[in-house]
């Protein structure tokens, strides 16, 4: 029933896709030749499609969105003495032309279509759930990295600079960032009352070789991922594997962000163990086990159901969108929890949020930075001054990675005691010197 009102949908169609196989041409091994003008044609068919399962108006709201977000992050970076911004790879496509960028992500499926390797009713299906999916996706970051950039904003407002990444490039992917086994901010900022560090979407997988590696940063497939992390101070990795709950450092704030109309009403399978074989020992079992029994009065679901879905017995537990946000706080346990939300939320919604000691800014369209700069006033509170030690620390690892070694801030510190003690007589005479220079 679904696949043939995808094909309904985009059933007006039909004569823009039998004018692009006319003219290509089916070559031997299945290859597809496009004749003069028809590069237009695939256009022409690709785009009635993507407007078939996504209407115009949503088109015309996401170029709104994305104008609105490289407006105000032009704006910020120069503010916080930046030199730029990159979203997100897809993002930032998405960002140039949402239409041509959700044109893009049905293209294999039309050539599959021309190769008769596909049906129609395969191609509607499929083109569905990708421009949807694409639409979904893109939208949340951009809702995120929005938000952000107002909270930000505000801090700029009071003085507020870069002090990472050094380059004053700001990157909000995470692409490529954690290869090397730490999660560094995606922004750090410092003001008169301290240094706040700023994380989008982590914690993400780590890099890892074998399978030893892999069950060690197996936590990090498999957590929750809050929109954005907030730590006290200059936090320049947040990996914590010794921990017994989230593979990271407790954070200070978390901020939530809801774009959807209708956010609260939706409802999210949570699931337990996906395959027993990808759990690698039994520890994840247990831990995750632990986990869901733990939370399952922030769930409202029954203990026996939790067990269930934790040994593996059932697949999961239907929550709502809600549940999840305070299932979030639970899990993290940060010392303030916001929520920010686009629509303006039923009274029962943001009261059920708040009686679980999360506080609400609802109605946060984009277009309105202003909306944030009470969250943005409180954040103050949580800036902490650099301290000595770590900032020495810090230059250490900037000049280390220039020179293209990354070392996390706790390994840095315990190889520079060993190097020190392992040279102590050569140390010794070099700390003495440098104290005899600074008596005198």
């Amino acid at each position: 029933m679904a696949r043939s009102s995808a094909v309904n949908a985009m059933r007006h169609c039909a004569g823009a896709l039998a004018e692009l196989r006319r003219c290509a041409k089916l070559l031997p091994g299945s290859r597809v030749s496009l004749t003069e003008g028809c590069e237009e044609l695939l256009d022409k068919f690709q785009e009635c499609v993507a407007l078939s399962f996504v209407p115009l108006e949503e088109v015309e709201r996401a170029r709104r969105y994305v104008q609105e977000l490289n407006s105000l992050l032009s704006e910020v970076t120069g503010l916080l003495g930046g030199r730029g911004w990159a979203l997100p790879r897809e993002t930032s496509d998405f960002s140039r032309d949402p239409l041509e960028h959700l044109k893009k992500k049905i293209t294999l499926y039309t050539y599959d279509l021309l190769r008769r390797k596909t049906t129609i009713t395969e191609y509607a299906s499929k083109a569905r759930s990708a421009l949807g999916s694409s639409m979904r996706s893109n939208l949340r970051i951009v809702y995120e990295v929005y938000v952000l950039a107002s909270v930000v904003k505000h801090l700029a407002g009071r003085g507020a600079r870069i002090v990472y990444p050094e380059h004053k490039f700001v990157h909000f992917d995470r692409q490529g960032k954690q290869a090397s086994g730490s999660i560094p901010p995606n922004l750090a900022v410092e003001l008169d009352e301290g240094v706040l560090s700023f994380f989008l979407e982590a914690p993400r997988p780590l890099g890892w070789r074998g399978l030893k590696d892999l069950s060690r940063v197996w936590r990090f497939y498999v957590t929750l991922r809050p929109d954005i992390m907030v730590y006290s101070g200059l936090v320049l990795d947040i990996v914590d594997p010794s921990s017994n709950g989230p593979p990271v450092k407790r954070p200070d704030v978390i901020i939530e962000c809801k774009e959807l109309e209708d956010w609260y009403a939706r409802t999210r399978e949570l699931k337990g163990p996906v395959n027993p074989s990808l759990s690698f020992s039994e520890w994840f079992r247990r831990w995750l086990s632990g986990l869901w029994s733990g939370l399952a009065d922030v769930l409202g679901v029954d203990p026996s159901v939790v067990r269930e879905v934790a040994e593996g017995e059932r697949r999961g537990v239907r929550v709502t969108e809600a549940q999840l946000v305070k299932f979030y706080k639970a899990f993290y346990d940060p010392r303030r929890f916001y929520l920010v939300s686009s629509p303006r939320l039923p009274g029962y919604v943001r009261s059920d949020l708040e009686s679980s000691g999360i506080v609400v800014y609802d109605g946060v369209r984009v277009g309105d930075p202003s909306a944030l700069k009470d969250l943005a006033e409180e954040l103050l509170g949580y800036a902490s001054p650099i301290g000595e030690p770590r900032e020495h620390l810090r230059r250490v690892r900037e000049a280390l990675r220039s020179a293209g070694v990354e070392l996390g801030e706790e390994e840095l510190a315990r190889l520079l005691a060993e190097f020190a003690l392992s040279r102590l007589s050569e140390f010794r005479s070099f700390a003495a010197a440098r104290k005899a220079e600074t008596a005198a």
